[in-house]
Formats: structure tokens, C-alpha cells, sequence
């Protein structure tokens, strides 16, 4: 009787091994794709913070007394 009551068993968890394993696969690409998303969103972060950072630049840059000194001596030299 014990061994009939063990294959019923095994023969009941083939099927759950395979829901599990479906469902663990189906985790994993959802971390997968989750993974991929932080990395795009850190390389769009950093392509901003270039961006601000060059755009700070040339702001010091126009403010300047540097800047406004070399644009009147182009004026006074003809220079557009």
C-alpha cells in the first residue's frame, strides 16, 4: 500500500516541479529585465549630469570678465 500511496506522490509533484521551475524562469527575466531598466536609467543619469555639467561650464565661461574683455577687443579688432 506504501508503495502505491509514494508513486501517486512522485506522480503528483512531476507536474508541481514544473510549475515551479515555469515560475522561477518567469522570475528570473523578470529581474533580468529589471536589471537592464536600472542600468538604462543610471546611463541616462550620467548622460544629464554630463550635460549639466558642460552646460555649467559654459555658463562660467559667458559670465566671465575674461569672455566680455575678448568679445570688446574682437568688437574693437573688426572680428564678429
Amino acid at each position: 500500500m506504501s508503495g502505491g500511496i509514494l508513486i501517486a506522490i512522485l506522480a503528483l509533484m512531476i507536474p508541481i516541479a514544473g510549475i515551479v521551475t515555469d515560475g522561477l524562469r518567469k522570475l528570473n527575466r523578470l529581474e533580468v529585465r529589471k536589471a537592464e531598466r536600472d542600468v538604462e536609467l543610471r546611463r541616462r543619469f550620467r548622460a544629464f549630469d554630463e550635460i549639466e555639467r558642460r552646460v555649467a561650464d559654459i555658463e562660467r565661461h559667458v559670465t566671465s570678465p575674461e569672455f566680455h574683455l575678448d568679445r570688446e577687443i574682437g568688437r574693437l579688432a573688426g572680428k564678429p
